[in-house]
Formats: structure tokens, C-alpha cells, sequence
């Protein structure tokens, strides 16, 4: 993967030898980060964007690059994708969709207009000697998954019980918003706003946690170019033996599920330690859960002021 035809610059090299290339950067804003297997569908009609389209096909192999923009400029490290399909139609530019198949540092911005190139370096993950613990944090991981998804179902009831009206103000309070899937994607922000344009997230809203997560341990797996040396094609994790691309995966799929935010992701994305990785979706997922805990606690408090009232 990544195999672009780089410029001059080659003072550093990347894992086994690969040195810095050359790429180009599409504007998202941070919240709007993919991690590794995820897909965005695009539509580009500028001019500018149009053009750096051809240049990555052309030139670049169909690959391009996040440029995360945050308040403070653009993060270095960035989510590499693919072009993995694309349509153009007369009128209204090419529709796009790209596919997160690596990460890359960013050494140095070359260019900003008519749009951003720069020079990047691929970033692996350390894989630790043992896995014995990557695999009890992962076994933590899949259980946090399976208990927020009991604990959603739980909250799903209780809100149609009561119509949700007032028990949904609650869920969406203290930054809980996310847990209530979004109708579209964000459109692509930076300096102007009309740059391109995404379209409507294909999720489909019944699935819940579980299944979220299933589905992205399999686009991760998928999508992995880190060379493993594996002896199972199984689909699934499985908890009796998980290799070393397995635990990769289950620890990109424990950020893609409803409810984890920008920050979080990035944390996520930033980290090229597995172990270290693992460890942070563990945390993530256990604080989750402890939040949709307090959330029915309160609506159970609600519920028996109400009675008492009622009596």
C-alpha cells in the first residue's frame, strides 16, 4: 500500500525502508475522522477539487489523504484511503467513495492552493512479543460491546414506553447526543464550506452496538496492508485464539461504534501501539458503559418520583 511516486525529499524512512511520498489531502474537519476500514461518500465539483482528484488517479495511485483541520491547523497524522469507487455525472461533478486502508504522518505541507499536497510518511503499529495481554484487554473490549448494546436496548424500551419524550432530553444531555444517530453526514468543512459535499450515511439504523462492531472488525481486517502472518480466515474474532491482525482489528472496531466523538477517535487514530490501543477502547467502552448506567439510574429515580406522586 502506498505505493506513490515520491519527489525529492528521502532524508527519512519508514518502516522497512519505505520512504516519505508525496500525496494529497482532501479537508475534513477533526470530528469528521475515519478510521481504518470506514468509507465516506463523496461528491467533489469544484474546480480545484476535481483536479486534485485526477492528480491522485493519475499520479498517486488512487490514494489520498484526510486533512484533519482543527482550530489550531491540521493534525499531523492522517487516515490514507483509498479511491475505492467513483461515478461522474455531467452537471454535477464525481460522486466518490473512499475507503481508510492505512495512516500516515504528515512531515510537510507543500502545497495549499488550489488544494493541499504534501509529504508523508506510513505509520505501522508495534506489535508487542506476547500477546497473552492484548488478548485479555480485547476479550474486555467485545464484553463492553455486548453489555452497551443490552444496556441501548434497555434504553430504547424505556424511551418507547414512555413515548421518550422527556427520557430522550435526558439521553441527550452531558454530551450523549452522538448516541442518537445522526440523519447525514457533516459536509466537508475548511476555510469555505462549499467545498464538496458528502452524502447521506448508508448505516442502517437497527443495527445496534454489536453488530456495529462486528461489521467494522471486518472492514478493519479487511483493509489491513501490515503483512501478518495469519493461519485463520475467519471473518469473526475468535476468543480462543486471535492473531495479531485480529486484535488490530477489534482494536479499530471498538472506536466505530455510535457515541464515540471526534477527540476520541483521534486519540485512537494517533496511537501506533497496539497494545496501547487496545487499552484506550477498553477505557473508552468502560466509561461508556458506566454513562448509559447513570442514564437509566436516573430515568428509574424519575420514574418512582412520578409514581409517588401519582399515589
Amino acid at each position: 500500500m502506498f505505493d506513490i511516486p515520491g519527489n525529492d525529499q528521502r532524508s527519512r524512512v519508514g518502516v522497512d525502508g519505505v520512504p516519505p511520498r508525496e500525496i494529497c489531502l482532501l479537508p475534513f474537519s477533526y470530528e469528521e475522522v475515519l478510521l481504518q476500514g470506514q468509507t465516506k461518500q463523496l461528491r467533489l465539483y469544484e474546480e480545484r477539487f476535481l483536479d486534485l482528484f485526477e492528480k491522485s488517479m493519475n499520479e498517486h495511485s488512487g490514494v489520498v489523504a484526510m486533512g484533519l483541520i482543527a482550530n489550531s491547523g491540521i493534525i499531523q497524522t492522517l487516515p490514507l484511503c483509498e479511491i475505492e469507487a467513483f461515478t461522474r455525472m455531467e452537471g454535477f461533478g464525481i460522486f466518490v467513495t473512499i475507503r481508510v486502508v492505512g495512516r500516515a504522518t504528515l512531515l510537510e505541507l507543500t502545497r495549499q492552493e488550489p488544494f493541499m499536497q504534501g509529504i508523508c510518511l506510513e505509520v505501522m503499529d508495534t506489535i508487542p512479543a506476547s500477546l497473552d495481554l492484548p488478548n485479555m484487554v480485547a476479550s474486555n473490549i467485545e464484553n463492553f460491546v455486548l453489555t452497551l448494546s443490552s444496556l441501548e436496548h434497555r434504553l430504547r424500551s424505556v424511551m418507547e414506553d414512555e413515548n421518550g419524550n422527556d427520557d430522550l432530553d435526558i439521553i441527550q444531555d452531558d454530551g450523549m447526543r452522538s448516541w442518537v444517530k445522526q440523519a447525514e453526514l457533516d459536509a466537508i468543512r475548511i476555510a469555505d464550506e462549499d467545498d464538496t459535499e458528502t452524502s447521506p450515511s448508508e448505516d442502517d439504523d437497527s443495527k445496534d452496538m454489536n453488530d456495529q462492531f462486528l461489521e467494522a472488525f471486518v472492514q478493519a481486517k479487511n483493509t489491513d496492508t501490515q503483512g501478518y502472518m495469519i493461519s485463520s480466515t475467519d471473518e469473526e474474532p475468535s476468543k480462543d485464539c486471535r492473531d495479531a491482525r485480529d486484535l488490530t482489528a477489534i482494536s479499530w472496531a471498538a472506536f466505530c461504534i455510535d457515541g464515540v466523538e471526534g477527540p476520541t477517535r483521534l486519540q485512537a487514530l494517533d496511537s501506533d501501539n497496539l497494545f496501547n490501543r487496545l487499552k484506550i477502547g477498553s477505557y473508552m467502552l468502560r466509561e461508556k458503559k458506566a454513562q448509559l448506567e447513570a442514564k437509566l439510574a436516573l430515568i428509574g429515580v424519575r420514574n418512582e418520583k412520578r409514581k409517588d406522586e401519582d399515589v
